[in-house]
């Protein structure tokens, strides 16, 4: 069988920006202070980085929000579950079955909650987005303000 390895995820959608008001509702239960993949236009904390390289330098328990550029995801995410202890990350869950749910987010969450509705982007044009998205927790409780499904690992 055949898996699916992901290739949706290119640079063009790597400036799909977290929603404000969804990051505020987060982040009044979690108060995060580390945004892991940010730049300064679209940084979410006051400490933040665009740099994977560079995450582990700082964390110290922090809590991390990361929403990771598409063509990137791949490394983002196995560098966020190596360093970071306490956080919440976004990302499409349309393709389960893709190596990066697989090989990586299902080994290492804690948790992945499904919101009831699609999550509308900042910095893309449109009237939302194509697929699903999921938030994935490591170190901390689902969400409790979102309507949803959590799914615990």
């Amino acid at each position: 069988m055949k898996g699916n390895n992901g290739n949706g995820n290119t640079p063009k959608r790597d400036e799909w920006e977290t929603p404000q008001e969804l990051f505020n509702v987060l982040n009044k239960q979690y108060n995060f202070t580390f945004d892991c993949c940010a730049s300064f236009g679209n940084k979410k904390c006051n400490r933040y980085t665009s740099s994977f390289e560079v995450m582990g330098r700082y964390l110290d328990k922090d809590i991390c929000w990361m929403n990771p550029p598409f063509s990137l995801a791949w490394k983002m995410f196995k560098h966020f579950f190596n360093v970071v202890e306490y956080g919440v990350a976004i990302y499409r869950c349309d393709n389960l079955e893709t190596k990066i749910y697989q090989d990586i987010i299902f080994k290492n969450a804690d948790w992945i909650f499904i919101p009831r509705r699609r999550i509308c982007y900042e910095g893309m044009k449109g009237n939302g987005s194509r697929f699903p998205s999921a938030l994935i927790g490591v170190g901390v409780n689902p969400p409790k303000n979102i309507d949803g499904v959590v799914l615990k690992i």
